[in-house]
């Protein structure tokens, strides 16, 4: 017969399945062994509960509040006033890509649309006396991580170290966050520049 720890409700009760018969002799309520194993089981039935609490915020998908900040510091990303787990996360999950990849166009494409942001890069200037400029042309949005500084520093952390970019975008940047000129800092904006 087979009885793993794990379909128990108590860990009491399988640790007493688990002596040699010899030991369990006497009936398990008068056992001094069956004391022990009760008081062990206690124990181990709060360590257990503890471990299947902590593992969801041991990983970043899963990861929220002050456990996703410390995922996120050792991937040297940090939460943005106001910002929510799910954009820092998307961030976070990101982090490996934009440092792996980073200093390429592709990378650059790559590490903006795993924020959200679908883009296109024109280097109209490739094979000329200013070859190292490059436009950004934001083509989408998903609307989740909607901090611009965070969009300019990941530019600035993608792009090729010798160019200089220059972003055109198509979204009207009055849906970004603008830090609380037009509202109190932390919304979406409401108004469209025209």
């Amino acid at each position: 017969m087979s009885r793993p720890a794990d379909t128990i409700v108590k860990l009491a009760d399988y640790l007493w399945w688990l002596l040699p018969t010899f030991m369990k002799k006497k009936d398990r309520a008068e056992s001094l062994v069956a004391r022990f194993t009760d008081s062990w089981g206690e124990q181990l039935d709060e360590a257990r509960t503890t471990i299947i609490a902590i593992i969801p915020e041991l990983l970043a998908a899963t990861a929220s509040g002050e456990y996703l900040d410390m995922l996120a510091r050792q991937r040297q990303v940090f939460r943005g006033t106001g910002e929510d787990d799910e954009s820092l996360r998307i961030r976070v999950l990101a982090a490996y890509i934009i440092k792996r990849k980073g200093g390429t166009i592709p990378g650059l494409i790559e590490g903006l649309a795993r924020l959200g942001y679908t883009v296109e890069v024109l280097e109209p200037f490739k094979g000329t006396s200013t070859w190292s400029r490059f436009f950004v042309r934001v083509l989408g949005w998903d609307g989740i991580v909607s901090d611009q500084h965070v969009f300019y520093h990941t530019i600035k952390q993608l792009k090729p170290a010798h160019t200089l970019h220059l972003v055109d975008s198509s979204i009207t940047m009055g849906i970004w966050d603008d830090g609380g000129t037009f509202d109190d800092g932390g919304e979406l904006d409401d108004w469209t520049n025209e």
